[in-house]
């Protein structure tokens, strides 16, 4: 099908199929697949629980992640659901928690009332259908491909849905934006965003499904460095995945400060600095995944380290260290990186480190100058 008018009709008909596929389920299928997949999303992606997830009310027979979500906020996390403000518009994002206010959107969907916005730094986008490059098929509306396209920085896209929707192609077009990975009953599917390849990432099939993943792009062949003291292609996902490792740990740990009871200007800095790990995590994942590697699923060192201080000064203090880690790794590495989108990213992320060390030492000052006050 080469005609967009030929591919909508096309798309309609296949979209009303699944629809009434996925709607045929009974209650234990569906409680089973969303159990299955709120799982490996919590095992693939553990940045969840400090993250602001941006998901969807339950509809038509979607998988309803709340308690996924309302867990994730128990752990640290932050929620928020979409809001359609305009037809053919982007979707703004407005603050969720378990016990907030809600009124009917559009279609009926409750939406927050409160108009408190947030910005998601991950989106669990539901599926009706879905092909092997990680193209969405969703209700026609474009309301998410607009979204992901406005967002800045883009969140990572993880698709959630049955694995029913599977089809070979949604036929592609150019508004159209692929997932950075969908997740079914079958498994977790990460997928190069230049080729539209897949990554199995290590879940095996369930009951008998059989899903059909590419080789892990990470087992092709070594690119050539661009040119000679440039880090080579495994070098470089070696030196992202270790950053991930970092700032996922560093995610957990300065969640985990915000929970405890603190002053109110040092948990708004906290609270900002989580955030911010939460967005580095997703941007170095997407960018794994654009090289064609498989992001780490390990937590480093630094978490377990910070939670064994008690005190909250020290604290602080190691925070500010670690974040100075990794703005000396990342700034011995810029030279060497050749690809342009990568050294951006990394030039924004060593940015942010930075002045986030120049807030806590600005916060330490205070709280010594406060002590000696008193």
């Amino acid at each position: 099908m080469r005609d967009w008018s030929e591919i909508q009709g096309w798309r309609k008909d296949t979209r009303a199929r699944l629809l009434s596929r996925r709607q045929a389920l009974g209650r234990p299928e569906r409680d089973r697949v969303q159990a299955i997949v709120a799982d490996l999303l919590l095992r693939h992606i553990p940045e969840l629980r400090a993250a602001c997830i941006g998901f969807c009310w339950p509809f038509k027979g979607e998988l309803d992640l709340r308690g996924l979500v309302s867990d994730c906020i128990a752990a640290g996390a932050t929620a928020a659901l979409p809001v359609v403000i305009e037809r053919a518009c982007p979707l703004e994002y407005r603050a969720w928690s378990p016990r907030a206010k809600l009124e009917r959107g559009v279609w009926g969907i409750p939406v927050p009332a409160e108009r408190r916005m947030a910005r998601p730094t991950i989106l669990l986008a539901p599926l009706v259908g879905f092909d092997s490059a990680g193209y969405r098929l969703g209700y026609g509306g474009g309301y998410h491909d607009r979204t992901l396209a406005a967002l800045e920085p883009r969140p990572l896209a993880i698709g959630v849905g049955y694995e029913l929707g599977r089809l070979d192609t949604i036929h592609p077009q150019a508004h159209d934006i692929a997932m950075d990975a969908i997740a079914t009953e079958a498994g977790l599917s990460w997928f190069r965003a230049d080729k539209g390849m897949s990554c199995d990432a290590g879940a095996s099939a369930v009951d008998g499904a059989t899903p059909s993943f590419a080789s892990p792009p990470c087992a092709l062949h070594e690119l050539e460095p661009a040119a000679r003291g440039f880090l080579s292609h495994t070098e470089t996902l070696e030196f992202l995945c270790e950053l991930l490792e970092a700032e996922r740990a560093g995610t957990r740990a300065v969640g985990a400060m915000c929970r405890e009871n603190i002053a109110e200007d040092r948990h708004v800095l906290l609270r900002r600095v989580a955030m911010d790990e939460a967005r580095y995590c997703a941007m170095l994942t997407q960018q794994i995944v654009r090289l064609g590697g498989t992001p780490s699923l390990a937590t480093g060192a630094f978490y377990e380290k910070l939670l064994a201080i008690q005190e909250p000064d020290r604290r602080l203090d190691l925070l500010s260290r670690g974040q100075g880690w990794v703005v000396r790794k990342i700034r011995d590495a810029l030279p060497r990186i050749a690809d342009g989108a990568l050294h951006h990213d990394l030039s924004e992320m060593l940015d942010v480190h930075e002045r986030n060390i120049a807030d806590c030492a600005a916060m330490q000052q205070q709280a010594a100058g406060a002590s000696r006050g008193g």
